[in-house]
């Protein structure tokens, strides 16, 4: 593409309509011009487009149907005010005022597509000020504030919308520059293109509600500071035509940055930002039947330094996040290259039914009944690869890292609104993540284990997976607001590692399937915390293999079968983690602690509390898709094995704890209420670390069995071992992930213990109706490097 007929282009649009259509003045309404200074447009606009295309290498992107018309009838003028004026200093200021004005969209497709991306709907009203001006070195520079009010931005796929709602928008630029200077030599040639830079772009914005048919998700609001730097350049990834853009942003750090979801009243809110973005060959092109986004690396950090939940003024903590996603190339083998790739389809891209799995495809079909190659929405395939990622979590100045992440993988998604819902596919998602370990302390500390602590929230150390998963989302919460999710997966070919090292080395889930049905789903941001209420869930995972060692070559322990009934069940969490504690003894206070030979701990007031409880419902409960489903817990050893470290399924001996389930105790009134409750405090705290024999330690410090580690200073660099560590070397021991727990349920029972043998077809019952009542069990867990 030439970039300079771009600018023409770009610059014939921004010129009011109304010059296209001078009328001479009479002698009366000249007669009542007075001299002033400037000059004032008053523009009438109605304007309709039938088709407005950008083509790239012969493929066009066509919006079609575009009318910009007054708000309150579509056949009417809107309506427009230019001030003009020449500063002191040379500079050209204009003050735009648009009064309510709606701009709309029929469609946007590709070439000649069937289906479209939808039609997109702008009401605004909009007062504008920027000067501008040029520099002696070429170019031009200037600034802007802008303010957007009574604005809705509504899109819709066949005939239902979804709509931001009451958008109010404002913002700043101190100062821009504007110049054709940049040089890219990244195509293996020369190119000059366009430097833009902002120096302090300041805006704010919020949104009345965020709906589905009438009904909010919630409300969104923030406030952000700003610097940019963007070089722009003519030519793609693909042929000689399209745009290539780098960028380098950074987020200035203001403790009055924030960002904020509302729910009825109560919200989560990140403040306090810092950070930076950079993108390098950022491409645009236009093919035959979608848009091709493309980049060759995106490194970032993002830092916020206030996270409150509900109406509480207590922090969770902060949040830290380093990340870079690059392209990886393998010179060898091009079957191992990956990508950070985009393409956006016009329509919906249905699936391969006949390509998926058994367990899912019903699901999938009745998922896009009644969707036509006509039918409106938006479909993607997607590329990525995030080579490298740190995520710390700091509370009360203790810092915790997740370390070594890693990600790559593709997928295919379509999104379209429906009757009051999102519908999201996503099929043929293969992939893949990491995470080394924990760090605690500093980012550089040596790794140790604790990530296993994420299996409470069913986040697993590292997967391998195939995922084919069809979601619904509808507007609405327990009460009033809030998210409700609906949805169906299948995860196949999937291995998970549920504690392993950086070398992939501990226990493995191998050969697993694993298909989740989930049902009346809400999130909810309540006034002590967030609320995760789960409708109904069942669930399958059959594990083929569970590993000692390595995924593919360790032990097997033998077949795992996992089935999971719950209804009503909760996750929660809430600022916070335990506070004053006492470990290794009960007492309240730090007195009774040193009396019952416990250590008194104060973990302060920041940190996390995450309670679960899970509500493990009869067989007999379920209905519908629910039907037949129970909670079972199967495992099958002594199988034939099929080929080396492979064994086949049902061929060898079973143990299976049959339809288990919680309830309060009270017989056939029980409503199970109480269900299994697991509340976890979680705090990074200075931990006890004992040396388990006499002499030298792997880095070469001497010691004596039982004395405790001690490092030198606050740097946390070098340490000594201490027989009997006074207060300030208490204050030096090594930060660790301390954890407190509660474990309770009122009963839980299993209907049936059963013993199966491969050549009986039915399980035979060795204890039926077993009963366990009223467990309470408070632990105090740490995690902290081995020594």
């Amino acid at each position: 593409m030439n970039i300079k007929k771009l600018i023409l282009c770009l610059l014939g649009t921004l010129l009011p309509f109304s010059v296209f259509s001078l009328e001479r003045l009479s002698d009366s309404t000249l007669s009542r011009v007075q001299g002033q200074s400037g000059l004032t447009i008053e523009q009438s606009q109605l304007l309709n487009i039938g088709n407005l295309s950008y083509t790239d290498d012969g493929n066009s992107l066509n919006v079609q149907g575009l009318r910009i018309s007054s708000q309150t009838d579509i056949n009417a003028s809107s309506s427009q005010k230019y001030v003009m004026d020449i500063t002191t200093d040379g500079a050209l200021s204009v003050k735009t005022t648009i009064n309510p004005t709606q701009m709309h969209i029929d469609g946007i497709r590709i070439n000649n597509s069937s289906g479209s991306f939808g039609d997109l709907t702008l009401n605004f009203e909009s007062i504008t000020n920027f000067t501008i001006r040029g520099v002696s070195t070429g170019g031009l520079e200037g600034s802007f504030t802008t303010g957007i009010s009574n604005a809705d931005m509504i899109w819709q796929t066949n005939g239902h919308a979804m709509s931001f709602n009451n958008i109010a928008f404002n913002a700043s630029v101190n100062n821009f520059t504007f110049e054709y200077d940049a040089i890219d030599n990244t195509k293996g040639f020369t190119r000059t293109g366009l430097a833009l830079g902002m120096d302090n772009f300041d805006f704010s914005f919020s949104t009345g509600a965020l709906s589905l048919g009438g009904v909010s998700l919630g409300e969104l609001s923030g406030d952000l500071a700003l610097s940019a730097n963007a070089q722009v350049f003519g030519g793609g990834r693909n042929g000689v035509e399209g745009l290539t853009l780098h960028s380098q942003v950074n987020i200035l750090s203001d403790p009055e940055n924030y960002v904020k979801f509302t729910d009825e009243g109560n919200s989560l809110l990140m403040g306090d930002f810092s950070g930076f973005l950079n993108l390098t060959n950022l491409t645009l092109d236009v093919e035959s039947d979608h848009l091709a986004i493309g980049f060759d690396q995106m490194d970032g950090a993002f830092n916020a330094g206030k996270i409150l939940i509900g109406d509480s003024s207590r922090p969770i903590g902060s949040i830290e996040l380093d990340f870079e996603f690059t392209d990886y190339i393998d010179a060898g083998n091009n079957a191992n290259n990956r990508y950070n790739r985009l393409q956006l389809y016009p329509g919906i891209r249905k699936p391969d039914f006949n390509a998926m799995p058994t367990q899912i495809k019903t699901y999938a079909e009745n998922f896009y009944s009644g969707l036509l190659p006509t039918s409106e929405g938006l479909s993607m395939a997607t590329q990525w690869n995030l080579a490298n990622a740190e995520a710390s979590y700091i509370d009360d100045g203790r810092r915790v890292v997740f370390s070594g992440i890693e990600s790559y993988g593709s997928a295919d998604t379509t999104i379209d609104v429906r009757d009051q819902k999102i519908a999201i596919g996503m099929t043929d998602l293969k992939g893949s993540y990491s995470i080394d370990g924990l760090r605690v302390g500093s980012k550089t500390a040596p790794l140790q284990g604790g990530a296993e602590l994420l299996l409470s929230l069913g986040v697993y150390q590292a997967m391998d997976f195939d995922i084919d998963g069809f979601t619904e989302i509808t507007a609405g919460g327990v009460s009033g607001g809030g998210i409700r999710i609906d949805g169906d997966y299948f995860f196949s070919n999937t291995n998970i590692g549920l504690s392993i090292d950086e070398y992939e080395e501990g226990i493995w889930a191998t050969g697993v399937e694993y298909d989740i049905h989930l049902r009346d789903i809400t999130f909810d941001v309540e006034s002590d915390g967030l609320e995760v209420n789960r409708g109904e869930q069942w669930s399958t995972m059959d594990i083929a293999n569970l590993r000692w060692g390595d995924k593919t070559s360790g032990r097997s322990l033998g077949r795992i079968k996992l089935e999971r009934f719950e209804q009503n069940s909760l996750l929660a969490i809430s600022p916070g983690g335990a506070g004053q504690v006492c470990v290794g003894a009960s007492a309240t206070s730090e007195a009774a602690c040193g009396s019952g030979g416990g250590r008194w701990e104060d973990r302060g007031n920041q940190g996390m509390t995450v309670a679960l409880v899970a509500k493990f419902a009869d067989e007999s409960k379920g209905v519908g898709d629910s039907a037949g489903a129970r909670n079972r817990f199967t495992w099958e050893n002594n199988r034939n094995e099929s080929s080396l470290g492979e064994y086949d399924n049902d061929s060898g001996t079973q143990i299976i704890f049959d339809n288990y389930s919680t309830n309060d105790g009270l017989g056939t009134s029980d409503d199970n209420t109480y269900g299994l409750k697991a509340n976890l405090n979680i705090d990074v705290y200075e931990t006890k670390v004992l040396k388990k024999s006499t002499g030298v330690d792997e880095n070469g410090v001497v010691g004596s069995l039982g004395e405790e580690l001690i490092f030198d200073d606050v740097a946390r660099d070098s340490y000594t071992y201490v027989a009997s560590p006074n207060a300030s070397q208490k204050a030096l021991r090594p930060l660790g992930f301390a954890v407190q727990g509660n474990v309770s349920f009122k009963e839980l029972n299993i209907d049936a213990v059963q013993l199966k043998h491969p050549n009986i077809p039915t399980p035979q019952t060795v204890f039926y109706g077993v009963v366990m009542q009223n467990l309470n069990l408070t632990t105090n867990l740490t995690a902290t490097p081995i020594q």
